[in-house]
């Protein structure tokens, strides 16, 4: 019979410096690099914790889950607006597969459960992101649909400085912290971890998630960019009359002396 154990990521920061944690968590590191730390709290009760922001636990109760987040939360403060979690079932099988809400491994140990971890702490992760990318772009949407109705810019240059600001710095947080397309080096050495982590990430849709994240906040970077470009170019036309303004009262101060 199947024996059937439950991975649980939460999603909780934009970033995590993982050595910082070291200390006050309670598991035995297993491994620790500056991006992973793995954690063992018992047999086949792991803690996975990553540099881009999610934790994920694997066979773990709840009260010991609640109790290490209460743990990460003392050190780091309280958690993202937008945090996520993702649940994702393992259960023992005759080959690995992958399907919808659940996978099959024939090898259950740290290793396999951390190539299947990673990926379900980047969905959280995406969701987050996700979520993020969505209401930028309504809210870009909000304002190009103001632009056609107007025909004027309908926000001040800081206003929107800080949007192009808020897009760009969420951009750069994916690319610099999920390294999305990049497999674990573990892969490199073992066909096995290899197909396993390839498998999660097609259950997941890693990859086309984050292209898609990444073409969504280029149309934001782009639709705010052309209303920034329309509030310089208000600006000089503002400042052109100006400076046509004082000639005239030069010529005018002129001419009464």
């Amino acid at each position: 019979m199947a024996t059937t154990y439950q991975l649980q990521a939460y999603n909780l920061y934009h970033a995590i410096p993982v050595k910082s944690l070291r200390p006050i968590l309670t598991g035995r590191i297993v491994d620790s690099s500056p991006s992973e730390l793995q954690l063992e709290y018992g047999e086949l009760k792991f803690g996975f914790i990553y540099r881009f922001g999610a934790i994920v636990f694997f066979n773990m109760d709840q009260k010991e889950i609640d109790e290490e987040l209460a743990r990460i939360r003392g050190l780091l403060g309280p958690d993202l607006e937008d945090k996520t979690t993702e649940t994702f079932q393992i259960q023992t099988g005759s080959q690995d597969r992958f399907e919808f809400d659940y996978a099959e491994l024939r090898t259950i140990n740290i290793q396999t459960i951390a190539m299947t971890a990673l990926t379900v702490g980047q969905s959280a992760a995406l969701e987050t992101y996700e979520i993020h990318a969505d209401r930028i772009l309504r809210n870009s949407a909000n304002f190009m649909q103001q632009l056609a109705k107007v025909g004027s810019v309908p926000l001040r240059g800081k206003i929107l400085l800080k949007f192009i600001g808020s897009a760009a710095g969420t951009r750069q947080d994916i690319i610099a912290n999920l390294a999305i397309l990049d497999p674990p080096e573990e892969t490199w050495r073992s066909h096995e971890l290899q197909k396993i982590f390839k498998e999660a990430q097609q259950c997941f849709d890693i990859d086309v998630r984050f292209r898609a994240l990444d073409r969504k906040l280029t149309l934001v970077q782009d639709n705010l960019e052309i209303l920034a470009n329309l509030i310089t170019n208000r600006r000089a036309a503002i400042l052109e009359v100006l400076i046509i303004a004082l000639f005239a009262l030069e010529l005018v101060l002129a001419i009464f002396k």
